[in-house]
């Protein structure tokens, strides 16, 4: 039970003064048991990204719970990721979104849509890669066995707060809700009670709230930093129950915040928090007790006996510390006590007089330590930094920060349901040096129970981070095409920071206008840099030369020196495709003869296009510095040269290049192989002895399962049949035989439907 403020002072006086009770030691607090599991889907590439953004979600996760786990591509496989999840309540992923109303192929049971996009072996080559996924959607995300009362974050998602892909069509009002609804509801179906989707915002923001405030999760969502007060909200038509709310950027568009929740959910559920402050039926031994009857007899020891000692009596209402537990001859329980306020009061009593009265240490909840970092240097960013936290009832607590040499340099008491601090770092008007500070937290209830104990680090930082060894570099000449054909419609600047924190990230017109301002979240060490081409409307920016100004800040705000490069916005060009990227026209028979290669223009230009093998070289010209107006231009190729001749089998790029009035020159191209099958092998250079896997792409249809026959220096030929595991898909795993060093070749063959026979070699080095 809750104690006035008389007896927590009194509490105050003896944990923190001269005098500490012997019998009981310290300890720190038990960590709260609820899970957060963290997953970064395989997402190209933004998935690096992702992983940096998912860290810090970890680092803000991790000040309130141990039992945090990460499951980040190449390793978030579905069967990965299911047996993290399980027992999770607070499940956050980031990764892409496929969800429904989309522009892709409808799906009655949502087996792709409005779940996971994971890593897959797609290419059959054995290994995993931010470049591979494969979509898990509802059923699989229905079947998580998450925690009850769990909630789901869905952090950048396409589709998932009701927002389209990048360059799509905004949705209406309709498609937005639709999209909504049908992300949450295989969640829903799993334990979880609560779907938050965020296109733009970053999770921390939701899992500091979901574990340090007392409220319920539709206030939570309306309280984050980027709440637009544009809210929303309609009964959910795939979850009966449930509400779906919407707070989208403006009035009438921007859909990226959303949340789906079954009614009257609160953070308490979530996390499971309870208060420590009720008193318990029986007597805890050790714990706490009142004397219930006015005048009962304290004895010299356990038999209860007035020869055991005079018998004193007590006050109704005295409050005592229990110790110990004892039985007297005729069966009655005797309970050894001592003053909790009365220090000189001690003996044993009769149980029958005693009342049992909160015996549990209380919590710590909720601690915030912000950043965990203070710059005091006078810049305005990060002068102070603030320790907070919250306790399961009211508390005598203190706060202490010491230097590494243990050195108390701040100390502040005082009591009630939460603390509040802020440490300035400073030494007088000074600085504290750079370093690291240790702070604590130690909490007594009004009963004397405790003490509980968190602490953690502070690190002071005043010095500035460095950008090194940015590439592109100045002199270089760089462009990139935003025209959502997925070729060049970002561009990369990757470098070296000295400190983890951020890089701001401004670019500026010719006319010197800022038309883009965002950061990009930082590890120390190697960092990557993109823009999309977006001002800070969403919108694709005009043509034209821009400034990209890049800043390291660290995670204190230091701001080192700024990089600057030179960056051309051009979108003429585009969608250079081929219909079809592997095709065999040599065999020149009535399959995969020929493959339709185009290209897009926005306006009229000067073009030359050609085709070049392997090596660069020029071996079609398709046309040559031809004004071409704007619009779709393709052209059938049969893999001839312009004398009526094939070409040899291989691979080739359709290069398309437009004239322009100077550097750079705008080229973009796309490969396509003419080939029986293209086989890709899943070790480059070999060992005798290891084990390989050979994948195999048909150009044609087949009536004989392939073979690949593998020469070995020194060895007789020898093959194994393939395995059929797509349409035109094949593969075998093999153990090369021992013997000598040198080239091996991989020969894949078959007959198409026709019957004609074909083959298709790889040849690489056997060490």
């Amino acid at each position: 039970m809750r104690q006035p403020v008389a007896a927590l002072a009194l509490v105050l006086t003896a944990t923190f003064g001269s005098f500490a009770p012997a019998t009981v030691a310290p300890a720190q607090a038990a960590e709260t048991a609820t899970k957060v599991v963290i997953i970064v889907g395989a997402t190209h590439g933004v998935t690096s990204t992702y992983r940096t953004n998912a860290d810090s979600a970890y680092t803000e996760a991790r000040k309130y719970t141990s039992n945090v786990v990460k499951v980040y591509s190449p390793a978030a496989t579905w069967s990965q990721v299911k047996a993290a999840a399980q027992g999770a309540s607070i499940l956050l992923y980031f990764g892409h979104g496929n969800g429904w109303p989309s522009p892709y192929t409808f799906d009655p049971n949502y087996t792709t849509k409005d779940g996971f996009g994971l890593n897959y072996d797609l290419n059959g080559d054995g290994s995993l890669s931010d470049y591979e996924n494969k979509y898990y959607g509802e059923p699989s995300v229905a079947s998580l066995a998450l925690a009850p009362n769990a909630v789901v974050l869905l952090s950048h998602l396409c589709y998932a707060s009701g927002n389209s892909e990048p360059g799509g069509a905004a949705p209406t009002v309709s498609v937005a809700r639709q999209r909504v609804d049908n992300y949450a509801a295989g969640f829903l179906k799993s334990p979880a009670q609560a779907v938050i989707a965020d296109g733009h915002g970053g999770p921390e923001g939701y899992i500091r709230s979901l574990f340090t405030t007392h409220q319920s999760i539709v206030n939570l969502w309306r309280t984050q930093a980027n709440f637009h007060d544009h809210v929303s909200s309609f009964d959910s038509v795939r979850t009966p129950g449930a509400t779906a709310y919407m707070d989208p950027d403006t009035t009438t568009g921007g859909y990226y915040r959303s949340l789906v929740a079954q009614p009257g959910l609160t953070t308490d559920e979530v996390v499971g928090s309870s208060s420590t402050n009720g008193d318990p039926v029986a007597l805890t031994v050790p714990g706490r007790a009142a004397v219930a009857t006015d005048g009962a007899s304290l004895y010299g020891d356990a038999s209860l006996t007035p020869e055991a000692g005079a018998a004193a009596t007590v006050d109704a209402g005295t409050r005592l510390r229990l110790l110990a537990r004892s039985t007297t001859a005729d069966g009655r329980t005797a309970v050894q006590v001592e003053g909790l306020d009365d220090d000189s009061l001690a003996g044993w009593m009769a149980a029958t007089d005693l009342a049992a009265r909160d015996s549990s240490a209380p919590s710590i909840w909720g601690v915030d330590d912000g950043i965990g970092r203070v710059s005091p240097n006078g810049d305005g960013r990060y002068d102070t930094v603030k320790l907070s936290a919250r306790f399961s009832e009211s508390v005598a607590w203190r706060v202490r920060i010491t230097a590494a040499d243990g050195t108390v340099v701040k100390e502040v008491k005082g009591s009630g349901e939460d603390v509040a601090t802020t440490w300035s770092a400073l030494d007088g008007s000074a600085p504290r040096p750079d370093g690291s500070y240790a702070w604590s937290i130690r909490a007594f209830d009004g009963w004397g129970n405790g003490p509980t104990t968190r602490s953690g680090t502070f690190v002071v930082d005043t010095s500035a981070p460095a950008l090194t060894a940015v590439s592109p570099s100045a002199d270089a000449l760089q462009w990139f095409s935003p025209n959502g054909d997925q070729a060049r419609d970002t561009a990369t600047w990757t470098g070296s920071v000295s400190q983890g924190g951020s890089i701001l990230v401004r670019v500026v017109n010719s006319a010197g206008d800022v038309v883009r301002s965002t950061s990009v979240a930082a590890r120390a060490g190697s960092v990557s840099v993109d823009w999309d081409g977006r001002n800070d409307a969403g919108k694709v920016v005009a043509e034209g030369t821009y400034g990209v100004r890049l800043t390291p800040r660290d995670a204190t705000g230091n701001s080192g020196k700024a990089v600057t490069r030179s960056v051309v916005v051009a979108t003429n060009l585009g969608y250079v495709d081929a219909s079809r990227t592997l095709f065999y026209p040599q065999d020149a028979d009535r399959l995969a003869r020929t493959t339709t290669l185009s290209f897009r223009l926005a306006r009229q230009a000067t073009v030359t296009w050609t085709i070049v093998d392997a090596d660069g070289r020029t071996v079609v010209t398709l046309l040559d510095a031809s004004v071409t107006p704007a619009g779709t231009v393709s052209q059938v190729f049969d893999g001839r040269r312009a004398d009526g001749t094939f070409l040899p089998a291989g691979t080739y790029r359709s290069v398309v290049t437009l004239a322009g009035n100077g550097a750079p020159t705008i080229r973009q191209y796309r490969t396509f192989r003419m080939m029986a099958f293209a086989l890709t092998l899943s070790d480059n250079t070999p060992r005798r002895g290891q084990s390989i896997t050979v994948s195999a792409t048909s150009a044609e249809s087949l009536s004989t399962r392939p073979r690949v026959y593998v020469s070995q220096p020194g060895r007789t030929t020898w093959s194994v049949a393939m395995a059929k595991v797509a349409s035109g898909k094949y593969r075998a795993s093999l153990v090369l035989k021992t013997g000598a060093t040198g080239t091996v070749r991989f020969r894949v063959a078959a007959a198409d439907v026709d019957g004609r026979r074909q083959s298709a070699s790889r040849y690489v080095p056997l060490h």
